[in-house]
């Protein structure tokens, strides 16, 4: 009905605030309101409840993120070099499932990047969403006997999720070697 969008919306937010596998609530975002719009909603509650997680994590919960931030080296580095260069440091990261969204959120508060490039950086994650709700809408299409994807197209499309996942992880971590060696200099 209706209020679908907004339950699922306010539910997303819950999981990304709640630091929950908000992948879970993607790919169910395919499969009841369809690639586009899934993948719409989600970038929509994970911009909300990522804002607010980041918020949180710069104030409130500032003490208590800060200890555990230090304890991760890859957001130390984050800290480190964000910067001059941290737009694009923020898009690499979103790209990247080298640091869980959820987690990110809140850890990246308390560094100095700014609220501006924290938003602007979010939708980095479309590819990663639009994947997901694809692969929940071909899910309802095979539960249904809509004519789901022939297994060596969804193998294939799997592996190519996986391979540009390690891709962009390694982008991601040569980008913050290459900026923490220029700030050293």
């Amino acid at each position: 009905g209706m209020w679908a969008p907004l339950a699922f919306l306010a539910a997303y937010i819950g999981v990304v605030l709640c630091m929950l596998p908000a992948f879970l609530l993607n790919i169910a975002a395919g499969a009841v309101f369809g690639v586009a719009e899934g993948s719409a909603l989600v970038l929509a509650g994970a911009t909300i409840g990522g804002t607010l997680a980041f918020l949180l994590g710069r104030t409130v919960l500032r003490a208590s993120v800060a200890r555990r931030v230090a304890a991760h080296p890859t957001l130390s580095a984050v800290d480190r070099v964000i910067g001059d260069d941290g737009l694009r440091l923020m898009f690499l990261l979103r790209l990247s499932p080298a640091i869980p969204f959820v987690l990110s959120n809140y850890a990246l508060g308390v560094t100095r990047v700014r609220t501006r490039d924290f938003v602007l950086a979010i939708p980095g994650m479309l590819p990663v969403i639009a994947s997901y709700a694809a692969l929940g809408a071909a899910g309802a299409h095979a539960a249904t006997g809509k004519g789901a994807l022939p297994i060596p197209v969804l193998v294939l499309g799997v592996i190519a999720t996986v391979l540009l996942g390690l891709l962009f992880t390694r982008m991601t971590q040569r980008a913050l070697c290459d900026a923490e060696a220029r700030r050293e200099v």
